[in-house]
C-alpha cells in the first residue's frame, strides 16, 4: 500500500498517476493490498497499440489481481465483474450480461497499483496453490471454464482451439478435464515446444492445420478476422465455432455470409464468465488452479516489479524463442 502510483493510460499515453485515495474501505468494501497483477491479452491490445475505441478517462487498467484482504489478512484473487445483482440477466446468474456492469480495472480503478478498493463480495479467498501467484490465471480459467460449459452444449466429439496464448491454454486443459477430443492449433514453434511439455498427451499440438473438427474454438488475439476464417475453415458441416476471442474494435468479418450458414455451422460468442445453473465460473476456476499443473507456472513465470510495466510489455513483443505467455506485475521485488 506504500506504492504512491498507479499505472494508467491518460491523453492515450502510458502514465504513473497518483494512485486514487485507498486508505478506508467504506459501505460494503474492503482494501486489497496487491502481490500480483497479470496483464492480460485485452489489456495489451490497448496498451500497446493505438485503440480505435472507447477508453475510459484516465483509464487504470489491471483486472487479474492476487492479495491481501487487509480486514482478515488471507490471500486472493479479485473477481473483476461488478453487477446490479438485481435486473433480469443478474437475477438469472448471467453477470457478465448485466447492463449497469461495472469492471475493476476498466470502469473501476484496476491493479496496477499497491492496493485496490473492492465490493468484499469479489474478493476469493485461494485455496493452496503451488504458488499464489497462480492466482492471475483465475480470470482466463473462468473465462474457459463458461465457454466450455455454456457454449458447449452438445455431444462430445472433436474440439480445435485457435490461439496459443492463456485463454487458449485454460480452455484446452478445461475441454480436455470435460471430455472433449482436443487440438490445438499453435502456430509459434518455440510456443509449441513448451506446451508440448506441459500440456496432457491427450491434447494434440498442430501447427498449420487443424483437422475436420465438430467444434473450433476462437481463443486467439483479435487484431483482425483471420482467426475467425481459420476456425470456419477447419468445422464440420453442422459444426460449431465458439468465439473467445475480444475482437479489436471495427474487424469485419470478411468471408460471404452464405458460405457460413449454407453450411447449417453455428456461430456463438461466449463473452466472460457468468453465476448461472448453480455454478460460479470465477470460483469455481480457483479449484482447477488448485489440481495444478506443470502449464501453471509456464504461464506465470514472467514476473516484473510494478514500476517495470514498459519493460515487460516490450517482452511480450518481442520475437524471443522464450517470450513470456503473460507477464505479472509484482509489488514485491
Amino acid at each position: 500500500m506504500n506504492t504512491p502510483y498507479a499505472w494508467a493510460v491518460e491523453d492515450g499515453a502510458l502514465r504513473r498517476l497518483p494512485a486514487p485515495v485507498y486508505t478506508q474501505p467504506f459501505g460494503d468494501t474492503t482494501i486489497v493490498e496487491i502481490r500480483y497483477t497479470g496483464v492480460c491479452g485485452s489489456d495489451v491490445a490497448k496498451l500497446t497499440h493505438p485503440w480505435q475505441g472507447r477508453l475510459p478517462e484516465p483509464w487504470y487498467p489491471g483486472h487479474e489481481i492476487v492479495g491481501v484482504d487487509t480486514d482478515s489478512g488471507q490471500w486472493g484473487v479479485v473477481d473483476p465483474l461488478v453487477p446490479c445483482r438485481s435486473c433480469h440477466y443478474c437475477d438469472r446468474g448471467h453477470v457478465h450480461l448485466c447492463p449497469r456492469l461495472r469492471r475493476i480495472g476498466w470502469d473501476l480503478p484496476g491493479g496496477l497499483a499497491g492496493a485496490v478498493r473492492v465490493p468484499r463480495d469479489n474478493f476469493v479467498a485461494l485455496p493452496p496453490l503451488p504458488d499464489p501467484a497462480h492466482g492471475v490465471l483465475a480470470d482466463a480459467m473462468a473465462v474457459a471454464l463458461h465457454g466450455v460449459r455454456c457454449g458447449l452444449q452438445m455431444p462430445l466429439g472433436r474440439l480445435g482451439v485457435i490461439g496459443g496464448g492463456v485463454v487458449g491454454v485454460c480452455t484446452a486443459i478445461c475441454a480436455a478435464q470435460a471430455g472433449w477430443d482436443v487440438h490445438m492449433l499453435v502456430r509459434e514453434p518455440s510456443r509449441s515446444h513448451q506446451l508440448s511439455y506441459v500440456l496432457s498427451s491427450g491434447i494434440g499440438l498442430h501447427h498449420a492445420d487443424l483437422p475436420p473438427c465438430d467444434v473450433v474454438v476462437d481463443a486467439a488475439s483479435g487484431g483482425s478476422d483471420s482467426s475467425l476464417r481459420l476456425a470456419l475453415s477447419a468445422i464440420r458441416d453442422g459444426g460449431t465455432v465458439l468465439v473467445q476471442n475480444a475482437f479489436a474494435p471495427r474487424v469485419l468479418l470478411s468471408v460471404p455470409v452464405r458460405d457460413v450458414f449454407r453450411r447449417s455451422i453455428t456461430l456463438r460468442g461466449s463473452f466472460s464468465y457468468c453465476r448461472a445453473d448453480g455454478h460460479d465460473d470465477f470460483r469455481d476456476a480457483t479449484v482447477v488452479l488448485a489440481k495444478g499443473g506443470e502449464w501453471a507456472p509456464l504461464m506465470t513465470r514472467d514476473k516484473f516489479p510494478l514500476s517495470n510495466l514498459p519493460e515487460g510489455l516490450a517482452a511480450l513483443e518481442s520475437l524471443s524463442r522464450h517470450r513470456p505467455f503473460k507477464i505479472l506485475l509484482a509489488t514485491d521485488i
